[in-house]
């Protein structure tokens, strides 16, 4: 397995894909070091290649009802619409490969997040994904994944919420496990759909996954912000290969 990593840069590549570390690494004496929690959270856990995730998957299709999420500049339809169709594509798909599925939500309803991690705990679920497509500047594109951030650890995200880094959250027991599916799964999806890689990332304010007690992770499945990529979300065929990448993750 192939690292590139360079001096004070978070972002580095593994065989091809981008990952967000905690900390630049430093050079120092002609030597480049690492940081312990990436070393330990990050470098270590690629490695050592997927753990046994269990068989029973809870898929979160992000938003609902009235908490419509992200609008398109295609055609101006709403990211809940296409997060119901991603969840829908992909239950079947991982049911064959002998995966319990569960739904949070299998139709247009309104569902909190704290619900959301609630039902999870209540089928006892092995691993937990949610789904959702992002918005930003037009020119912004590409897929992202995302885990919560380790202890000691500063997110990459904060979008103005606290970033208490010395906390334990009650996801955090499973942050390599969690790492782990979030770059296999961002692997395949860059694999079966072809787009622009912007990494695998760590974050602490999303409640949806923080509060998970089994490997949790956060996908986007591109920028409704986007008009190229909206366009594309807005095909059926897009969908069913955004399915197909996590399917081929599991």
């Amino acid at each position: 397995m192939r690292f590139d990593l360079r001096p004070r840069k978070r972002l580095i590549t593994c065989q091809g894909m981008q990952i967000w570390m905690g900390f630049g690494p430093e050079m120092i004496g002609g030597h480049l070091y690492v940081h312990h929690l990436d070393v330990k959270k990050h470098l270590a856990p690629l490695a050592a290649g997927m753990p046994n995730l269990g068989r029973v998957a809870v898929i979160d299709a992000g938003h609902g009802r009235d908490n419509l999420g992200t609008r398109s500049t295609y055609n101006r339809e709403y990211e809940k619409r296409y997060t119901l169709d991603w969840a829908r594509r992909l239950k079947p798909l991982l049911e064959r490969k002998g995966w319990r599925v569960y739904l949070t939500r299998e139709a247009d309803r309104s569902m909190s997040l704290t619900d959301r991690v609630k039902f999870a705990d209540s089928v006892d679920a092995s691993i937990f994904i949610s789904l959702h497509f992002n918005a930003a500047a037009m020119q912004v594109k590409g897929l992202e994944t995302y885990c919560i951030a380790p202890v000691g650890m500063p997110s990459h995200l904060t979008r103005g919420h606290p970033d208490p880094f010395r906390t334990t959250l009650p996801n955090n027991p499973w942050d390599e496990a969690s790492f782990q599916l979030a770059a296999r799964v961002h692997n395949q999806m860059l694999v079966n759909c072809r787009m622009e890689d912007r990494g695998v990332r760590r974050v602490r304010f999303m409640t949806v996954i923080k509060g998970q007690k089994r490997p949790a992770i956060l996908v986007e499945g591109g920028y409704l912000s986007n008009p190229t990529e909206a366009r594309k979300i807005n095909t059926v065929e897009y969908r069913q290969k955004l399915a197909e990448g996590i399917a081929a993750a599991l």
